[in-house]
């Protein structure tokens, strides 16, 4: 269906396939992504017409947006979520208030749909924190030299690397990745377009190494490029970038970092790794890693009944807030109370005095387990009420681990 604005003149619909071409024109531009891609290479993006929203001027499309049907980790339980993506404007139309028009768009969708959350990589925080996203993830990056980068403690580490073609390995990968996001926290379960555009994608370099133990049972998988630098440089002159590392324990977590650190000619190794990675205590020289923070996921509540309750909770009780402004999604305001008995979660609506009261951008922070009450409340973006039980509440949305998603989309 579209949406026309009369009084600009601009509709808003999804993309007809024959469209498709300027759509992913736009966004080449609004991204600055100087590339060709042939039609093959279009072709193997995931988006379809269907998942888009589209602004046109007078038969012209001016702004883009799409949405991915995502299933993500939430705390060890899946949910269902609209993962944001190509959302920009042509230079000549913007302030126009097209990207709240489109986002807000999404929100009422997915809100039909009863998907209780979006999610977005954002070009600029900024743009999205207007529209009610929060900071959900946040990531380390590592840059290093391999030969610094030694373990304070021997271990005896049993089983074997074992380099492999991503054609044989595809299906133990998979198989590891699903085992490994069982209990996690924001990770995705990855669309099988995704699978093969990243690795099988024609402009797809990456090696993979897989670990078994001492069975012979596969039980961690790491993918990387291996590059060499294009100038001259005497010496060492090759870089490893680590696309993911997935492990069942702390074996072959360890087994597959000493692999990395046996490729002699490797001067620099670069990977992400979420803020709760067991290397940074593990090292002899921690700042050898070079780390530095980066935001990640921004995730925006849809509803607030649905989504609280689709995650357990660190301890039992009950936990009472509000919601007192929420532009986009005006349903969500409200009192709310979280009940949980150590086995069931109930949400409702109430009346009366609550524990604390937050924004809809520090919402997500909390529920994901990103950063504790005490925390956000020093921020400004709560406050509590009850802080006799600010303790408590910090544990209450603990989660196992802290949240955190690899996948760019």
């Amino acid at each position: 269906m579209s949406m026309m604005n009369t009084s600009n003149n601009f509709e808003f619909r999804p993309a007809k396939a024959e469209e498709m071409k300027d759509f992913f024109k736009l966004e080449r531009y609004v991204f600055a992504d100087n590339s060709t891609p042939s039609e093959d290479e279009e072709n193997e993006n995931p988006l379809r017409p269907e998942m888009t929203t589209v602004a046109f001027h007078k038969g012209k499309m001016v702004a883009t947006s799409a949405g991915l049907p995502f299933r993500m980790k939430f705390d060890g339980t899946t949910i269902r979520v609209d993962g944001v993506t190509s959302v920009g404007t042509d230079p000549a139309y913007r302030r126009r208030g097209l990207v709240r028009e489109l986002i807000t768009s999404r929100l009422h969708e997915a809100h039909e749909k009863q998907i209780a959350a979006s999610i977005l990589w954002a070009s600029l925080g900024a743009i999205y924190q207007r529209f009610g996203y929060g900071l959900a993830t946040t990531s380390q990056r590592y840059t290093f030299d391999p030969h610094l980068v030694g373990f304070q403690f021997d271990e005896k580490l049993e089983g074997e690397c074992i380099r492999m073609e991503k054609e044989d390995a595809m299906p133990i990968l998979l198989e590891l990745h699903e085992k490994y996001i069982s209990d996690k926290n924001l990770h995705l379960h990855r669309l099988q377009a995704y699978w093969q555009h990243i690795y099988f994608g024609k402009k797809s370099k990456h090696h993979v190494v897989l670990h078994r133990n001492a069975n012979g049972e596969p039980d961690g998988y790491c993918t990387y490029t291996l590059t060499e630098a294009r100038g001259k440089i005497p010496g060492l002159d090759q870089t490893i970038d680590v696309r993911e590392m997935v492990y069942m324990n702390r074996n072959a977590y360890r087994a597959m970092w000493e692999y990395i650190r046996t490729h002699d000619l490797v001067m620099e190794v670069k990977m992400w790794a979420p803020q709760d990675d067991p290397l940074l205590l593990m090292l002899l020289e921690p700042r050898s890693l070079r780390s530095q923070w980066n935001d990640g996921i921004w995730l925006r509540i849809v509803d607030i009944v649905q989504f609280a309750k689709s995650r357990t909770y660190a301890r039992t009780g009950i936990v009472s807030f509000e919601i007192a402004e929420d532009r986009e999604c005006p349903w969500n305001i409200g009192k709310y109370k979280i009940d949980f008995d150590g086995k069931q979660v109930k949400v409702t609506k109430v009346n009366g005095e609550v524990d604390f009261q937050i924004g809809i951008n520090g919402l997500p922070t909390l529920l994901c387990g990103h950063s504790p009450l005490s925390l956000i409340a020093n921020s400004g973006r709560a406050c509590v009420l009850n802080s006799k039980k600010l303790s408590e509440m910090d544990h209450f949305f603990t989660t196992r681990h802290k949240p955190y998603c690899p996948d760019n989309f």
